[in-house]
């Protein structure tokens, strides 16, 4: 981390004033920690074969660790030929790390403010397991009132209108490591 200040001004009281701002949140580029990793990972849980029960309406074709095959229902399409025979953890490993540069790059480029990486893997977890519908949310985290964030992150709890206690435990546990930098993803 740099000692350099993130911001420097002068004041409206005393025209020759400087101040001078620092802070140990870490600002970007910002990549995923390995514990971060991890914490999706015991979200997501590990299925060797594709499945379409994710939480959407219609189940979208999903295999890993929640790596998105496309939207929809398994139909047999072409974009589903890699994964027939299924795959190795070691090969959804590296589908997540694929899957996670779209949500690091959306907090990348959405986000103002300067963040600790907890903070940052709990905003990837969020927005890999939400996509684009978590974009409020990151809004939010540009006001910079930190301690408003995990409130609104419990509020997306719900699937298809209703609250899903998984996605309570998992909101839950976002904030937290959010809040705390703790990543007990056990639910």
């Amino acid at each position: 981390m740099s000692d350099a200040p993130i911001a420097t001004g002068t004041t409206n009281t005393t025209p020759n004033s400087l101040q001078v701002g620092t802070t140990d949140r870490l600002w970007k580029p910002w990549k995923i920690s390995e514990e971060g990793i991890t914490f999706i990972k015991e979200w997501e849980k590990f299925s060797p074969k594709m499945y379409d029960h994710d939480g959407a309406a219609a189940g979208n074709a999903t295999i890993g660790y929640g790596y998105l095959v496309h939207t929809g229902p398994i139909n047999g399409s072409a974009s589903e030929a890699p994964f027939v025979a299924g795959i190795s953890k070691e090969r959804a490993i590296e589908l997540l790390k694929i899957s996670l540069t779209e949500s690091e790059k959306l907090i990348n480029k959405k986000v103002v403010v300067p963040l600790y990486q907890h903070e940052y893997d709990a905003l990837v977890d969020f927005i890999y397991n939400l996509r684009n519908h978590g974009i409020p949310l990151l809004n939010l985290v540009n006001t910079g009132s930190y301690s408003d964030i995990t409130k609104k992150l419990k509020e997306y709890n719900k699937a298809q209108g209703k609250p899903i206690q998984g996605l309570t435990n998992r909101r839950n546990s976002e904030a937290n490591l959010f809040d705390n930098g703790n990543y007990d993803a056990s639910h």
